[in-house]
């Protein structure tokens, strides 16, 4: 049992552990400092009721509010969240000081004693003394989420002190959060250059070479911060990371860094870490347990452990004999349990524990991965109750998804399906709240009569929960007591298959729309190849085939309309679905029937905020045409298809090629437009949703921090053209979808047309487009003219088609000169066939019509 000190020692081991992390410390000198007392629970409580005096005071010391939220950073625990909670309540609070701080940090210079605003105004500090406030005023910014304006900040200081380190070092954290990679990497290279032996940068320049895909250059940059600290465990976490995702080494690299970092020591080369792949990302953590025993680094050796769990796991999913590699996973996670305690480290345990029910589902092992999930869920309820801070209970939420996701399984399983349906949409609101608005201290979530409020006799809601181990489908009509759950289908074996056929699926998705991505050809038109090719393209009919048995697309169709001659109902003609997580990449309204209108929705909150606007009146088209971006590919059709709609609507504002610049865009949007159509590229961050981007002018982007500061509720439509800018990435996406899409809903625009995946310069493109927008001017609500412009193009023949090309070209001037030799040529084709073919249905394939996708507003209920 630990012996309760006094309260004076409990301070004085505070204040020295305080000073400690200030100085740098990291995990390991913290644990070593503490020893036992990061567990005491009079400790905690101490901590607890000082937290409780300093939130009395009228003023705050931002310094110290700024090192308490540190100490969350570097391994303490239960009792570095206290801390981290208390500071984040105190930066709220004006900026000062007290009797209680001054009796806690003792101050040894002018910038401890004042506020940084006070020190940067005071024109009798020094120099240094301006350069610190500065600094301290970019960390409080950090901790606020703010990283813009603390790399301003950072940039203050170095300006006044060009030598200052560390704020280097800080200043390409932010900017790594911001995702300006680039830029961060020149900031951890001055640190290195100032201070070669900072081991810190070191590391972080290795693992931001990692997310631009430089693997050797991190590799080397690793193993010369772990040369410097060689128990270091985030640099050997970070090697084995990085030498699993390379293919061979490059000895070249090593030399390569010695000759851009002169004044580090060389690398002294280890024959055993050569190796690449899975076999060296084992070997590097491996490694790495020699150096962080578990007796003095409890953390690092819990991580290792949990690394190479991961690194089986990984390596399973592409093995026949998976289990092998499954088994030695659990084997490894239960090892990292052994020292990743909830009371020492609960975030990591539930880090942990995720893992591993992951991989128990994947042996079948269900009923100890509900073991665990109950486990988790407890130790999860238990963490995000003991925070008082909105602020950190939405980061625990963000980062746990997973824990929220199972709570939906436990109230399915329970016979809750409102409290379930409901859960599963404040899931969604909480993390497109933390990823689109993190500052915002409340978030909107709708009860199940509201979400039904959005349906109508013939309206429906289509919506699924994926959870690790469980598929649900919720489908909410008008007037239903309760939502509907459809049942999973059953194996062969008659065993309840969960979500595994799902992951399959995908993963055959993924790897041969990769494929696609080198060589976007349409798919084979003769039979005999169409038979043989296994392309994602020629595939594509038959993967949706499984898909819609995988979703039970037959079992939710008799639920909707229901054959009933006793009590007929209206029939349902309108759905809206609202996807989760992976399904927010696949063409799910091609699943369906064409006799529905669908539209998409991210969340039911958002649709509830959406206005429909129906008929678009006026039509003031803002278009951005093909502006030229770095390292992409000239989009030829896009010049095309903008000529075609500019000639739909005279009236409309082009902003074309190299015009296209950043600030040219945004003061455009800031315009009375009623629709913004853009033809270009488009990226998704998987890291950092919020950076993913429009791309515009070469090194110019429109991210949707952008977007998240412009008003639009004047846009009826945005379209999204010839990128993949519905998609979110390959990668699995275990919490939500937030994309370039969400953002423009969520910021008022009343629909987003977007597409799944590139037809690169088909006619068939610019057909649709031109025939979308033709229905628009014809009045037609977006939703209903794009649900004729794809029945439209899968039934058009080629003689229909030469028909429809005549008819265009009569109506345009005689001096257009873009659109004119493309029809010219087209028709010239069709002429050139036999005469059987001109029945044929050129499109009629889902690779032409089923990309295109419509977010926003539910079809006007009649």
């Amino acid at each position: 049992m630990k012996q309760r000190l006094s309260d004076a020692d409990y301070q004085q081991l505070f204040r020295q552990l305080l000073t400690g992390v200030s100085q740098g410390w990291n995990s390991e000198q913290v644990f070593q400092h503490l020893g036992h007392r990061m567990n005491d629970r009079y400790f905690k409580a101490w901590l607890r009721e000082y937290g409780k005096r300093l939130r009395k005071l009228p003023e705050a010391d931002h310094q110290l509010a700024s090192q308490l939220v540190r100490l969350s950073r570097v391994g303490c625990g239960e009792l570095g969240e206290i801390a981290a909670e208390i500071g984040r309540d105190l930066l709220i609070k004006p900026a000062g000081k007290g009797e209680e701080v001054a009796a806690v940090e003792p101050r040894k210079r002018v910038s401890a004693e004042t506020s940084p605003q006070e020190s940067i105004s005071s024109i009798e500090n020094s120099d240094s003394d301006q350069a610190q406030a500065w600094f301290n005023r970019g960390n409080q910014q950090i901790d606020a989420g703010d990283f813009l304006g603390a790399v301003a900040s950072y940039d203050k200081a170095i300006q006044i002190k060009p030598d200052f380190y560390r704020a280097w070092y800080n200043r390409g954290n932010a900017l790594d959060e911001c995702g300006e990679y680039k830029q961060a990497l020149e900031s951890f290279e001055q640190v290195i250059k100032i201070k070669p032996d900072f081991h810190e940068a070191l590391n972080y320049w290795g693992v931001t070479r990692n997310k631009l895909g430089e693997y050797e250059y991190a590799i080397a940059s690793f193993d010369k911060a772990i040369q410097i600290k060689p128990n270091d465990h985030k640099a050997w976490l970070n090697r084995g990371d990085t030498a699993g995702n390379s293919r061979h080494d490059n000895p070249e690299a090593a030399t390569i860094l010695q000759f851009q970092f002169p004044n580090t020591s060389p690398i002294l080369p280890n024959p055993d870490l050569t190796q690449r792949g899975y076999e060296g990302a084992l070997l590097s953590y491996q490694e790495g347990l020699k150096h962080c025993p578990q007796d003095t680094h409890p953390e690092g050796w819990g991580q290792l452990h949990q690394a190479i769990g991961y690194a089986h796991y990984e390596q399973g999913k592409y093995q026949r004999n998976y289990r092998d590699y499954w088994r030695q996973a659990v084997t490894e996670y239960h090892q990292a349990l052994i020292t990743l305690t909830p009371d020492a480290y609960p975030e990591l345990h539930l880090e942990v524990i995720q893992n591993l029910i992951r991989v128990l589902l994947g042996l079948n092992q269900h009923t100890e991965a509900k073991e665990w999930r109950n486990q988790g869920l407890k130790v999860f309820q238990t963490l995000l109750n003991s925070q008082k801070s909105t602020f950190q209970k939405r980061r625990l939420q963000a980062k746990f998804f997973s824990f929220s996701q199972m709570r939906v399984d436990v109230l399915v399983e329970e016979g809750e399906p409102i409290l379930a349906l409901e859960t599963a949409e404040t899931n969604k609101n909480l993390y497109l709240t933390w990823i689109l608005d993190a500052r915002k201290e409340t978030t909107l979530s709708p009860d199940y009569r509201q979400i039904q409020s959005l349906t109508h006799p013939t309206t429906a809601i289509v919506y699924w929960h994926l959870s690790p181990n469980a598929l649900t489908t919720f489908i909410i009509k008008h007037n239903s007591e309760n939502p509907i759950i459809i049942d999973v289908p059953l194996s062969a074996s008659g065993e309840v298959r969960g979500i595994k056929p799902l992951e399959d699926w995908i993963k055959t998705w993924d790897e041969s729309y990769q494929e696609y991505r080198k060589n976007p050809l349409p798919p084979s038109c003769e039979k005999g190849k169409q038979e043989l090719a296994q392309s994602w393209q020629d595939n594509l009919a038959k993967l949706l085939e499984e898909l819609q048995h995988i979703l039970s697309i037959p079992a939710i169709l008799t639920q909707l309309n229901p054959e009933s001659i006793t009590n007929p109902t209206p029939q349902i003609q309108n759905l809206i679905l609202i996807p989760h997580r992976d399904l927010h990449r696949f063409p799910l309204h091609a699943l369906f029937p064409d006799t529905f209108t669908i539209t998409y929705l991210p969340s039911a909150q958002i649709g509830l905020n959406l206005n429909n606007r129906g008929e678009i009146q006026p039509i003031l088209p803002l278009q951005v045409d093909y502006p030229p971006h770095e390292n992409c590919g000239k989009l030829t059709s896009a010049v095309i298809e903008s000529a075609a709609i500019a000639q739909l609507f005279p009236n409309s504002q082009r902003i074309s090629g190299e015009q296209a610049t950043k600030t040219t865009v945004t003061n455009a949007l800031n315009g009375n437009y009623t629709i913004f159509h853009f033809s270009g590229h488009g990226t998704y961050d998987h890291e950092t949703p919020k950076n993913s981007a429009l791309l515009l002018n070469y090194q110019d982007k429109l991210t949707i921090n952008d977007i998240r500061q412009l008003c639009l509720n004047s846009y009826h439509l945005v379209t999204l053209a010839a990128c993949e800018t519905a998609i979110t990435g390959r990668e699995t996406i275990e919490k939500d979808y937030v994309g370039l899409v969400s953002a423009f809903v969520y910021q008022g625009v009343s629909h987003v047309l977007s597409t799944l995946w590139t037809i690169p310069d088909n006619i068939s493109s610019l057909l649709f487009m031109v025939y979308f927008y033709w229905q628009l001017k014809k009045g037609k609500p977006p939703v209903v003219a794009l649900a004729k412009a794809q029945k439209w193009l899968k039934n058009l023949t080629y003689q229909e088609l030469a028909l429809y090309y005549q008819e265009i070209s009569q109506q345009l001037p005689e001096e257009e000169n873009n659109l004119r030799p493309k029809i010219r040529d087209e028709l010239g084709k069709i002429r050139d066939m036999e005469p059987d073919k001109h029945q044929e249905k050129p499109f009629q394939h889902p690779y032409y019509w089923a990309a295109f996708t419509i977010t926003g507003a539910p079809p006007d209920n009649p």
